[in-house]
């Protein structure tokens, strides 16, 4: 692996920084041009109907959470409010959008989970939350290929906590288009499902070094990109 500096498009305090998401865009073939155009170019592209969907359920989710009334619902329906209403227990002592920051040296990782539960005993449970087609999906959550909840678990371990549980809770989707005047055929299923997704310290470590290899591909990427671009090191 490269030994020379890193350099990444988007900083946090002066050293380099990443997000899960940039990771698993840039690993994703089908999306790591869209990687390039939205962090090497700043071309602002749009999110896309299946992450406006997932936003919409995630930010109504972190606002019942947390109280702010009224939620945004964005693009959800009434029937897709009342089943999360209806399917989500909101525990106390939940912080949503919890930030997570990982400081790996050379550069850090910034996230923020779903929502992070914080028992008694210095204990926590790690949630994320996905909609998905749960039948097609469940076994991409299961495995060790994902690994978000690993990282953020990982971090959680390193403060002092003792991680209870790790687990996607994943919101079964419907449709995927958008009719003639621009409202969401897309709807929830009434399907939520917990997918497990056991963390331990292996597990977190094996996800920190597979970012750290993403991180150095980038880095040299964005320096070639610099070179014939004529972009500005930071």
């Amino acid at each position: 692996m490269s030994k020379s500096k890193i350099i990444l498009p988007r900083e946090l305090d002066g050293k380099p920084k990443i997000s899960y998401s940039q990771y698993s865009s840039y690993k994703d073939e089908e999306y790591q041009d869209q990687y390039y155009l939205q962090y090497f170019s700043n071309i602002r592209l749009p999110s896309g109907e299946f992450a406006e969907f997932g936003t919409s359920c995630g930010q109504f989710i972190e606002d019942v959470g947390m109280g702010i009334t009224p939620p945004r619902t964005g693009c959800l329906s009434k029937e897709d409010i009342e089943i999360i209403l209806d399917k989500i227990t909101f525990h106390p002592n939940s912080v949503y959008e919890d930030k997570i920051i990982v400081d790996c040296g050379d550069y850090l990782i910034e996230g923020y989970a779903d929502r992070i539960k914080y028992l008694d005993n210095k204990e926590v449970e790690v949630e994320d939350f996905k909609t998905l087609n749960i039948d097609t999906k469940r076994k991409f959550y299961e495995s060790e290929e994902y690994g978000q909840t690993a990282l953020y678990s990982y971090k959680k371990e390193k403060e002092g906590y003792i991680v209870k549980r790790s687990f996607v809770t994943g919101l079964g989707r419907k449709g995927s288009s958008l009719d003639g005047t621009g409202n969401f055929k897309m709807r929830l299923s009434g399907v939520v499902e917990e997918i497990e997704t056991p963390y331990t310290k292996e597990r977190g470590e094996k996800v920190i070094e597979d970012i750290t290899k993403v991180v150095h591909q980038i880095s040299d990427d964005y320096k070639i990109f610099i070179k014939y671009f004529g972009a500005k090191e930071k």
